[in-house]
């Protein structure tokens, strides 16, 4: 009786509740997919909801409203002692069970409702702690670089969310990213894209991809070229576009991957980490990430605007801007987006100042 009684509790307040949790961040990033072993499972729940259980069982203890409601009856702490050591103490002893008669099944009726109700306020609490976890993961872009976040993400968040989303989308850089792929297929055959849209399978593996603006090289071309002349034109001239506004690649005739992503907030240890524990499967992935021409700091009185410069492959200029702020124990700061491409670093600079004072004006900084 009593491993039945614990196996309802470890699926009551671990197992339910994290697939609760994991069904409501779902709704906010796409989940990574665990090959499910038991001790694994529970291990991850306990991580996932430790504090949440203990804040719900202080609210049901201490917080009028709360600790009355649902199933309200008069009770004290004394009482709930005595109803717990009564009713584990029968569940053990058949004597014990006999001898306390109608008092058993009093205490384990207050039991219950006590149950019910901290799992009502638990389930709500897990509920809108998956919705804060979601958005916290959905703006990692904007806070990746404060120390203290950068730790919880890495903790908490990042090893519930799909690893090809994080690859594949501008989950880590932006709003304005754009992934680029090189593919090269078993064929031979090499595509080249901008990442529109990825898919996977129940077991969170990729099974395809579509390319936007698609080209392919001709390869039959550059190597003739090569043979016959010792040399080559310039590789532009080898790449064809491809007459078609999607273009879509199985996943399982994918050799490797290069992804080229035009993002300044690229963080090299962040990508090639989800990289690395993509080793091991069938598609082999790369990654090129770009750097800025250019880095500049504009004092903004007890705050920094830094400015990251570039240049893009039409001479125009795209602007990376954060809000800085430095202490005796170490810096940190926060990006803005600011999405236009500009004619000139000059008025890049300008529009990117303009809107870091704005932002400071209006408390921006005050989160950094």
């Amino acid at each position: 009786m009593i491993a039945l009684v614990i196996s309802s509790l470890i699926a009551a307040y671990l197992l339910v509740p994290n697939a609760l949790f994991r069904f409501v961040l779902g709704l906010f990033v796409p989940l990574r997919v665990f090959q499910e072993r038991k001790t694994e499972d529970l291990t991850r729940a306990v991580v996932t909801l430790v504090v949440v259980f203990f804040a719900a069982l202080i609210a049901v203890w201490y917080i009028p409203g709360v600790k009355h409601h649902p199933l309200n009856f008069s009770d004290t702490s004394q009482l709930r002692s005595s109803d717990y050591r009564q009713v584990f103490s029968s569940l053990y002893s058949e004597s014990i069970f006999k001898e306390a008669g109608p008092r058993f099944w009093e205490s384990l009726s207050r039991a219950i409702d006590r149950q019910i109700r901290f799992a009502f306020w638990y389930y709500v609490l897990v509920a809108v702690w998956a919705g804060v976890s979601g958005s916290l993961s959905t703006n990692y872009y904007r806070f990746m670089r404060n120390s203290w976040y950068s730790h919880f993400a890495d903790f908490y968040l990042l090893p519930h969310i799909s690893q090809w989303y994080v690859l594949l989308t501008p989950f880590i850089f932006g709003p304005g990213t754009v992934v680029k792929a090189d593919v090269l297929m078993t064929d031979d055959t090499l595509y080249r894209g901008d990442v529109a849209q990825h898919f996977t399978d129940k077991d969170g593996n990729l099974s395809g991809l579509f390319l936007t603006n698609p080209t392919r090289f001709d390869r039959r071309t550059f190597l003739r070229d090569r043979d016959t002349w010792g040399t080559t034109r310039p590789k532009d001239f080898y790449w064809h576009p491809i007459p078609s506004a999607k273009l879509y690649l199985v996943a399982d005739k994918i050799v490797n991957l290069n992804l080229n992503y035009a993002s300044p907030s690229a963080i090299a240890d962040v990508v090639e980490k989800y990289v690395s524990e993509l080793k091991g499967q069938p598609i082999s992935v790369s990654v090129n990430l770009a750097k800025p021409e250019s880095t500049e700091e504009h004092p903004q009185g007890q705050f920094i605007i830094e400015l990251e410069f570039y240049r893009l492959s039409e001479g125009r200029y795209k602007v990376w801007p954060y809000v800085k702020r430095v202490r005796r124990d170490g810096e940190s700061k926060i990006h803005f987006p600011l999405d236009t491409e500009f004619s000139s670093k000059e008025a890049a600079r300008v529009a990117a100042i303009k809107a870091g004072r704005e932002k400071i004006e209006a408390g921006f900084g005050n989160s950094v």
